[in-house]
């Protein structure tokens, strides 16, 4: 079980108080006990995350743990199995209804959030090069928020212009190019619109389906929970340490498929490294052949790649950012190859 949030205070075991620690503390002898916490590479039941709060009893994973009624059934919404294949409905209608709510972001955090359809990030859109979408927004909300599309589209449907609260619009885009595209709300100040939740994935799959795959798609963002300038903590799709609860899990010697984007505020970039195994990297828009290979990628605001792999092994590869500070406070998870 993970640890409560409480701080660490160099008591002598049983006597915390509540609010320290939720989990049984080490055994210890009494010369042990005399002497001052002092973290080592041995104790990382000790470990401490971010503001000195008290994070991790794992033996290696994330310092920020997943709220503990965040089931697996939850990462079902971003994943598509090989055998997913797109309606072929010309035109895609989706509706989308803006409101705030509170979010649980890890365990023992809430957080006051702005959502597309009350989650963050908002619901994937997916749709053919070419097919003609219509976008209806609802905002229900005390705030003016907007809805805009990264790619290619007429410049009237930009989503700069504010929708009123509680008023409603209807943008018409044509998907394109191929690739994964972010949306957010467009308001000013763009940071605060962003940070709080407004954002979502966009795929525009090739007229020639691309080869079956076990597909993600990965959003990553920061939260500052303190109202500070500054995140501490960090979520794959919405969650801290969503999947070193729940690994992703797929079959030795299959194609992978990870559409991975940057809705991080507030930092200038963040790097995804995948351990033991290297991918396939398709940055540029439009295309699905690979313009390069290696065991991490670079990606600064609202940047995304589609990186591509197999597991030739059974066991758990682990990835992460590889800005420490992030991975350790919500950034780390695993993919198990079965």
């Amino acid at each position: 079980m993970g640890a409560i949030f409480g701080s660490y205070s160099n008591k002598a075991p049983n006597q915390y108080s509540s609010g320290d620690i939720c989990s049984s503390p080490p055994s210890a002898t009494s010369d042990e006990i005399k002497q001052p916490f002092r973290f080592t590479a041995d104790s990382y039941v000790n470990s401490i995350g971010a503001n000195g709060s008290l994070r991790a009893t794992n033996n290696y994973g994330s310092m920020a743990h997943p709220p503990f009624h965040i089931k697996e059934e939850y990462t079902s919404r971003f994943y598509f199995p090989p055998n997913y294949r797109l309606d072929s409905a010309k035109t895609k209608e989706f509706n989308l209804n803006v409101f705030p709510l509170n979010v649980d972001i890890a365990h023992g955090v809430s957080y006051s959030a702005w959502t597309f359809d009350g989650t963050v990030p908002g619901p994937i859109l997916r749709a053919r090069l070419g097919d003609d979408l219509l976008i209806h927004v609802k905002n229900s909300s005390p705030d003016p928020h907007s809805l805009h599309f990264h790619g290619t589209h007429d410049p009237g449907e930009d989503g700069w212009e504010p929708i009123p609260s509680f008023g409603e619009k209807t943008y018409k885009i044509q998907a394109g190019p191929v690739g994964i595209h972010p949306y957010h709300c467009h308001v000013p100040p763009l940071t605060l619109h962003t940070a709080k939740g407004l954002f979502g994935a966009f795929i525009v799959d090739p007229l020639t389906p691309r080869p079956p795959a076990h597909e993600f798609v990965l959003t990553f963002s920061g939260w500052d929970t303190k109202n500070k300038g500054k995140n501490d903590f960090y979520t794959w799709n919405g969650v801290s340490g969503l999947y070193d609860r729940y690994p992703m899990k797929v079959p030795v010697g299959e194609k992978v498929r990870f559409y991975v984007q940057n809705l991080l505020e507030l930092e200038p970039v963040f790097t995804f490294h995948l351990h033991a195994q290297t991918f396939d990297i398709i940055r540029n828009l439009g295309s699905t052949k690979p313009d390069g290979h290696s065991d991490v990628v670079t990606l600064g605001p609202t940047e995304r790649a589609v990186i591509e792999f197999t597991l030739p092994k059974k066991g758990r590869y682990m990835f992460h950012p590889h800005q420490t500070h992030m991975a350790e406070n919500g950034g780390m998870g695993w993919i198990v190859a079965i």
